[in-house]
């Protein structure tokens, strides 16, 4: 398998046909995980960066949101080579593959990472052309923990002179912590042993959830969650109070936005409201292709 490179426009069909067939190339392949199409900064193998940062979602499909926990994340780390990955595992532990279909997802993914790289060379003018690669990726793996090591066993990011992996800082919603630390996705111990691995050598970095959600409580309420892992309370489920240190909670900039919602609005066709919610070019994408008019509340 081969990933694919672009810094120009590529027609709707053929940004379709070639994530299909990059997904049907990975599918059939014994790889964990692949990186399917890079839009680079320089080549699609540029200097090796010292920090990865990892956005993992069903992307069902990308939202404003999820550009806001990318740009945030972006703009916190200093300017120097960066890498950005989107994350698409093609299982996953909670929810199934429709109602759009992983393609639709891919095509979808490659539109959303060529916003974030022009917002991003906006925002820094000349210098990004230098620091920042996008990397869209699939992975069969639908665990936090296993998705990393498939990404460092991969070697696609591995300095070649070093040997030495980049660490991941992976990119969660407070509601993905809730699940990387619920002990029912561990079995058949049911203990948090497993999640050790990813916090061994990679980070996380956990964007709140707006106190107008009330299934998440507010942000002293979030807060109190990481809190309780850093007493120590979560020893007895296999958890370790050094993994807090690792865990860097940071308020979401901008709208939070469900991709239930942006499903609902493209099932009764409004095109204003899921354009406010995903952006000018994904919504053509949705409205072009058709896609949630059967609307199905999995995501």
């Amino acid at each position: 398998m081969e990933s694919t490179t672009s810094s120009t426009y590529i027609p709707p069909s053929t940004l379709l046909s070639d994530s299909r067939s990059q997904l049907q190339s990975f599918t059939s392949s014994s790889s964990a995980f692949h990186v399917v199409h890079t839009i680079p900064s320089i080549s699609p193998r540029q200097l090796p960066p010292r920090t990865l940062l990892v956005l993992d979602s069903s992307f069902n499909p990308p939202t404003c949101a999820h550009f806001g926990i990318a740009m945030s994340a972006l703009r916190s780390q200093p300017p120097k080579p960066q890498r950005l990955l989107l994350l698409l595992a093609t299982q996953n532990a909670d929810k199934a593959s429709k109602p759009a279909a992983f393609e639709q997802r891919l095509a979808m993914m490659r539109l959303f990472a060529r916003n974030i790289q022009t917002q991003y060379s906006t925002e820094n003018q000349q210098e990004s052309a230098d620091v920042l690669a996008v990397d869209v990726g699939i992975t069969k793996k639908p665990y936090f923990h296993d998705k990393a090591i498939s990404i460092e066993e991969s070697g696609f990011y591995t300095d070649e002179k070093t040997g030495k992996e980049p660490q991941q800082v992976h990119l969660l919603g407070f509601d993905s912590l809730i699940r990387l630390l619920d002990t029912k996705y561990y079995p058949p111990e049911h203990t948090l042993g497993p999640v050790n691995a990813l916090f061994e050598r990679h980070r996380i970095r956990v964007t709140r959830r707006t106190e107008d959600d009330d299934k998440w409580g507010s942000n002293e309420e979030q807060d109190r969650y990481w809190e309780a892992l850093a007493r120590g309370d979560r020893e007895k489920e296999g958890g370790r109070k050094e993994w807090a240190e690792r865990i860097e909670m940071v308020e979401r900039e901008g709208e939070s936005v469900s991709s239930t919602r942006v499903r609902e609005s493209a099932g009764k066709d409004e095109w204003e409201n899921v354009e406010k919610l995903v952006g000018h070019g994904i919504r053509e994408w949705i409205e072009r292709e058709g896609l949630y008019r059967m609307n199905n509340d999995q995501g």
